[in-house]
């Protein structure tokens, strides 16, 4: 019996003095069966959960019977929705381990920690709010996450599968969603669309060849039987990793850079890895497991030193990039001549002028469409130093009302998604068993 939530829960309102709490669902037993999905019962204590986790996120709960009736039977029919994914997912034999959501639930969780002065208060705020330890929290929500990414990937095997819905989207359900959305965005800000060439610092060469010959006598070490954990933790210039013994998680193809990725997974698990430059520097790696499309691994990064000189050049390659740009050189020639592959080359869409950083403010407020800035530059924390930028404008927008046509195209790929996923959802409902009780 779930001792967590009581019926109590359900409708925690600050309720005018003197006026009755409403209670149209007291009778109800809170474990009582109200849904079966395949073989799988769905519980009254699952929905009062899922009502008390929206509540404290700012849902508002209707004080008449009617209202929460309504309310618990829509939070119903999500809960089905979801066990139909998840049964999908056991057909399939698809998983997911618990390290595949622990660090996201674990940081989701700090960052609720960080807005209570003291522990105690968060422990309260948990138990008041009915989520009990935080202890209990972290189990829920590990349960929640997993759910959540087993469902992704039954609809990623169904998409892959072709067993999608297919549905058509009417012009007027695009101008009718858009008018929905429209009121929520309120005014259009001042936007603006760009393409641009970011130049990094390089390191002279022998700046690289003193950190080749500093990763080759790791590399070494490592071969002789130092402790690749321990070695990273000292040796790794990469923050992120180098406090986890170089643990980079699991990784699918694609994530990182080419050169990376090619040797990542070709390496037979346990072998450490020749050296691997990449425009980071030099990587050591070595594989620790391997699964179906993803590997887990380590890497030790050693970077070659950049100094002051390095950053006068890479300024020089930025002056010889808006020169040439200018002149009528193709935008693909001077990425292929210049760019910084780390960077994204354009911002076709079109983004709030006002939401970049503050160089790219500086930079491109008041320019017209087609015009280039002159070389900026952003600071790398990287490397300490900074990167040189150059932009063109594509399109300048000044503050407005927002137009049909900006996102006709979103609003089309959205609904046509969400009208697939529920026709989806609602052939599978007629091949699973699905019985509503409540």
């Amino acid at each position: 019996m779930r001792s967590l939530l009581h019926l109590a829960l359900l409708v925690p309102l600050a309720l005018p003095l003197g006026a009755q709490e409403p209670a149209p669902l007291r009778s109800i037993e809170v474990d009582r069966v109200v849904a079966v999905v395949a073989r799988r019962p769905i519980l009254m204590s699952e929905v009062l959960e899922r009502l008390n986790m929206a509540r404290a996120r700012g849902m508002q709960v209707p004080r008449d019977s009617a209202g929460q009736i309504a309310l618990a039977r829509e939070l119903l029919e999500d809960l089905v929705d979801e066990q139909i994914l998840v049964t999908v997912a056991e057909e399939f034999a698809l998983t997911v381990p618990e390290t595949e959501v622990a660090p996201q639930v674990d940081q989701s969780i700090t960052g609720i920690r960080a807005n209570f002065p003291t522990e105690a208060e968060f422990r309260a705020a948990l138990a008041r709010e009915g989520f009990g330890t935080p202890e209990e929290y972290r189990k829920r929500s590990i349960e929640q996450a997993t759910r959540d990414a087993l469902q992704k990937k039954a609809l990623d095997t169904l998409r892959a599968l072709g067993r999608l819905a297919p549905v058509n989207v009417t012009e007027r359900e695009v101008a009718e969603a858009f008018e929905r959305l429209k009121q929520q965005l309120g005014r259009r800000p001042e936007m603006v669309s760009f393409r641009q060439v970011v130049i990094a610092p390089r390191p002279r060469a022998e700046s690289r060849m003193a950190a080749m010959r500093r990763a080759d006598s790791v590399r070494v070490a490592l071969e002789n039987g130092a402790d690749f954990d321990s070695t990273a933790r000292v040796m790794s210039q990469d923050p992120g990793s180098a406090v986890q013994g170089g643990d980079l998680g699991w990784n699918r193809r694609g994530r990182m850079v080419a050169e990376f990725d090619q040797a990542m997974f070709s390496l037979i698990p346990g072998r450490i890895s020749p050296l691997i430059e990449t425009v980071y520097g030099f990587h050591i790696i070595r594989v620790d497991r391997v699964r179906a499309g993803e590997v887990r691994a380590r890497h030790i990064l050693i970077k070659p030193t950049l100094d002051e000189d390095d950053a006068e050049r890479a300024r020089q390659r930025a002056d010889s990039a808006l020169q040439q740009w200018r002149a009528g050189v193709p935008f693909d020639t001077v990425i292929a001549r210049f760019h910084d592959r780390d960077e994204e080359k354009s911002i076709p869409e079109g983004v709030p002028i006002d939401s970049l950083p503050v160089e790219y403010r500086i930079a491109l407020r008041g320019k017209p469409d087609g015009a280039f800035t002159d070389v900026f530059t952003l600071p790398d924390p990287s490397t300490g130093l900074r990167k040189y930028i150059v932009a063109n404008v594509m399109s300048a927008k000044p503050a407005g009302e927002w137009s049909l046509e900006e996102f006709q195209e979103r609003v089309r790929r959205q609904l046509r998604e969400e009208k697939s996923m529920r026709r989806t959802l609602d052939i599978l409902r007629r091949e699973y068993y699905v019985s509503l009780r409540l």
